[in-house]
C-alpha cells in the first residue's frame, strides 16, 4: 500500500496531531490541506476542492491514505438557529468530506484507508453541541457507511471515528463550566488529548485494521457505551 498521506483540517488541533503521529509512523509524504494550510482548500466549494487536490496529486501519483478532519463546531440549539447558520455548518462538516472522498476516489490506491472525523453528537444529538453540528456529524456517519459500501470491491476501507470531548482550540467556545462538567461526566474523568484521536487514526490506517470498514469508531473515554 502507498504511504502517501492527505489530512484535510491539517493545521487544526487533531488534524495538526494527526499530520504528526504519520510522519513518526513513516508516512511519506504527509500531505497538508486546510483553509490557511500549506494547500489551500475549501472544502464547501467544488472548485476549491478539485485545485487543491489537482495540486496535491502533483506532489503524490497516489495515496494509501485519506484522513478528513475539517470541521467546525456550532452551538446553536433549534429556536435560535438560522437556515443561513444551518447550511453553513453542513457546507463545513458534511458536504466538505463528501467532496473530498469523491475527490480522492480515484487517487486512493487499491487497498487504501479513508478515515473521517464523526463526533459523539452524531449519536447522541449534541449535548453542549448544536442542532446542526449535531445533524451533520450524523450525517458523516452515514455517509462513511455509504462510500465503504462503493469502495470494498477495491479493498479500500472507511472508517469513522467518533470521539467525545476532546482538549483543542475549538472546544473554547464552551465556557470553563461547561468543560469541566463534561470532563466530569466522562466515566475516565478527562477529556481526550488530540494525540489519541491521531492514534485511532494510525489504528485505522494500519494493516491491522484491513477487515475494518463502515465502522463508527468511539473515542470518548466511556461517556457513551454503546
Amino acid at each position: 500500500m502507498s504511504k502517501a498521506a492527505c489530512v484535510i483540517g491539517a493545521t487544526g488541533g487533531i488534524g495538526s496531531a494527526v499530520v504528526r503521529a504519520l510522519r513518526q509512523a513513516g508516512w511519506s509524504p504527509v500531505l497538508e490541506l486546510d483553509l490557511n494550510g500549506p494547500i489551500a482548500i475549501d472544502v464547501t466549494e467544488e472548485a476549491s476542492v478539485e485545485r487543491a487536490f489537482a495540486q496535491a496529486r502533483r506532489e503524490a501519483s497516489s495515496i494509501g491514505l485519506l484522513v478528513v478532519a475539517s470541521g467546525i463546531l456550532d452551538l446553536e440549539k433549534l429556536p435560535t438557529l438560522s437556515a443561513e447558520r444551518w447550511n453553513k455548518v453542513m457546507a463545513v462538516n458534511l458536504t466538505g468530506p463528501f467532496l473530498c472522498c469523491k475527490a480522492a476516489r480515484t487517487w486512493l490506491a487499491d487497498g487504501g484507508r479513508i478515515v473521517m472525523l464523526g463526533s459523539l453528537a452524531g449519536r447522541t444529538g449534541g449535548v453542549l453541541t448544536g442542532t446542526a453540528y449535531a445533524a451533520s456529524k450524523g450525517g458523516v456517519e452515514s455517509l462513511t457507511k455509504s462510500v465503504a459500501n462503493e469502495l470494498a470491491p477495491r479493498r479500500i476501507t472507511v472508517n469513522c471515528i467518533a470521539p467525545g470531548g476532546v482538549d483543542t482550540p475549538m472546544l473554547a467556545q464552551n465556557s470553563v463550566e461547561q468543560k469541566a462538567k463534561l470532563a466530569a461526566a466522562t466515566p475516565l474523568g478527562r477529556m481526550a488529548t488530540p494525540d489519541e484521536i491521531a492514534a485511532a487514526v494510525l489504528f485505522l490506517a494500519s494493516e491491522q485494521a484491513a477487515f475494518i470498514t463502515g465502522a463508527v469508531l468511539p473515542v470518548n473515554g466511556g461517556i457513551r457505551m454503546d
